[in-house]
């Protein structure tokens, strides 16, 4: 079950690419050819629409993609599944198939049902399972698997780390979904160990070559994908991959009409990255600084030179767009310290982001009792820990929310915010009549003043347009609503997925899924012909909101 991803850009259409990965390295087996395979990625959170699809294919194995937003989900899987065929084999691996996890006393009987878990990577372990999970001593001949027997965890022998350029990607089979975004994997793991990262201890020594990728990117063309994102822990974190990836896209030319996404980090940062980055479309690179406070980062293993980012910052603004992100609540970081971390992301990016703090496996769940941390074992949100009470952490949320809030191009979520920040120019003609009294009453200072207070809808508004929706439009429902320069943009969940509801003036002689008094509506994402009758009940239900906002962009 892929998360339900709030897109700020209107162009990010997301899927498993992890589950995909596995299933190519299944495929390109040539002893599996006749293996029979039905890859789920459903966006429904109940349990019993994935038991009908699974039951109705009748597997011998069955394999669980575990996220910390899918355990309960595949808790109520395993239990419909083991009363059916108690004889079935389930394995589970992904981020959050770790003893950990599945110790937590919730999850329990999602432990005492499984009959492996891979707590690595999967390409040759998931193969070596499909090879040999119906002969009678397959638990004890197959490397790289933990055994939950109610409890009493026993390891067999330790598996190889893969060769990755031995394991071809779902691009270049052919086998990756059409029209969604592409992903780009150059390196596998991280050089540098933050307590709060997943990445954890992965070294990130292994690099697919310039071969691997030109063939990945060939594919990324004929999978005709609106946009690209690196999976790497940074562009730049392994010169050997960079390399390759730059010898690549010199033979293939498909990111240079690209939005490329990903992320940078500062201190490594180079004139040769730059100089690739001027030969893409455009690229829009996130900037994990976490925390402006050294002792924090320090104390959770993150390098971070303050002087030599800012350094950069001045190297890349006009030549690519940045996010600043920060990590909300993180163990022995303050509120204090936070706001002053806000104030100089703002004097500093041209967007901020900032993230509730997970307590992940591999991470911070492993250094709970160190750091006095508390957590929802459903969430896995942090609810106290060193330096922050929980009512420190829900007054600086609402703060936090509040400032994205008064943004011109706020993203509200439960676990995340972002906003865009005017530049100087425009905050200065905005604040030329305040006084210095007027922004000392204020009490935020910096940059935060320079926030454009004009939400696109009132909090009241989006929520009467979204209770609408969800009644009038069945199998529908809004997220966010966003004015852009080129137009207006409803973020909907729709049957299959995502959906972009992009409103403009209509044009004559131009072709538009509907029309509506001057308004012309298109849509990107998965929207077939017995969907496309909800989509219609939604232009019903924010036409007359659309016409008041749209003369306005």
């Amino acid at each position: 079950m892929d998360a339900q991803w709030r897109d700020p850009n209107g162009t990010f259409f997301s899927f498993s690419y992890g589950i995909e990965k596995l299933r190519a390295s299944l495929d390109s087996a040539p002893d599996l050819a006749g293996t029979e395979i039905l890859l789920l990625d459903l966006p429904s959170g109940d349990p019993e629409d994935f038991f009908e699809r699974v039951r109705e294919f009748q597997p011998t194995m069955v394999g669980l993609s575990t996220y910390v937003w899918s355990l309960s989900i595949f808790a109520g899987l395993t239990e419909r599944l083991r009363k059916h065929r108690p004889e079935l084999v389930i394995v589970a691996g992904g981020p959050s198939a770790r003893r950990s996890v599945l110790d937590l006393p919730q999850y329990h009987p999602l432990r005492d049902r499984l009959d492996a878990v891979i707590p690595g990577e999967g390409e040759e372990v998931l193969r070596q399972l499909v090879r040999h999970h119906l002969e009678p001593d397959w638990r004890t001949r197959i490397p790289g698997l933990m055994l939950p027997t109610r409890g009493l965890w026993r390891s067999t022998e330790a598996a190889e780390r893969p060769a990755i350029n031995e394991y071809p990607s779902p691009y270049q089979l052919g086998v990756a979904p059409l029209h969604k975004t592409g992903y780009v994997e150059t390196f596998r793991g991280c050089p540098i160990h933050c307590a709060f990262c997943q990445w954890g201890e992965q070294k990130s020594d292994r690099v697919h070559d310039a071969a691997y990728l030109e063939a990945h990117l060939e594919g990324l063309r004929q999978a005709d994908v609106p946009n690209v994102f690196f999976l790497d822990a940074a562009f730049n974190l392994s010169p050997r991959a960079f390399r390759a990836l730059v010898a690549a896209e010199a033979k293939v030319g498909v990111l240079k009409d690209s939005v490329v996404h990903g992320h940078l980090y500062p201190t490594f940062l180079e004139e040769y990255h730059l100089e690739f980055f001027d030969q893409i479309k455009q690229v829009q690179a996130s900037i994990g600084i976490q925390s402006f406070d050294a002792d924090v980062l320090d104390r959770l293993g993150r390098p971070f030179d303050v002087a030599r980012f800012e350094r950069v910052l001045k190297k890349i603004r006009g030549r690519l767009g940045f996010d600043i992100e920060l990590m909300f609540g993180l163990p022995g970081d303050n509120p204090s310290s936070f706001r002053r971390t806000v104030e100089r992301s703002l004097e500093l990016g041209d967007t901020v982001k900032a993230f509730k703090c997970l307590i992940l496996p591999d991470a911070l769940l492993e250094r709970a009792a160190e750091l006095s941390i508390e957590y929802d074992p459903v969430t896995f949100e942090i609810l106290s820990c060193e330096g922050w009470t929980a009512e420190d952490l829900e007054r600086e949320w609402d703060w936090l929310y509040g400032l994205a809030e008064q943004s011109e191009r706020p993203i509200l979520n439960d676990d995340w915010v972002g906003f865009a920040i005017t530049s100087a120019d425009e905050s200065a003609d905005e604040s030329a009549d305040e006084s210095p009294d007027d922004a000392h009453e204020s009490g935020e200072g910096g940059r935060v003043q320079e926030l454009v207070a004009r939400p696109l809808l009132e909090a009241h508004a989006l929520g009467r347009l979204r209770d609408a929706v969800a009644e009038l439009a069945a199998g529908w429902g809004l997220e966010a609503v966003r004015g852009e320069p080129d137009g207006l943009f409803f973020d909907l969940h729709g049957p299959d997925g995502a959906v972009v509801l992009e409103v403009v003036r209509l044009e004559q002689g131009a072709r538009y899924f509907a029309a509506r008094e001057g308004l012309a509506y298109s849509h990107r994402g998965p929207v077939d012909r017995a969907s496309s009758g909800g989509l219609q009940q939604v232009i019903d239900v924010v036409h007359a909101d659309a016409k008041k906002l749209v003369p306005a962009l």
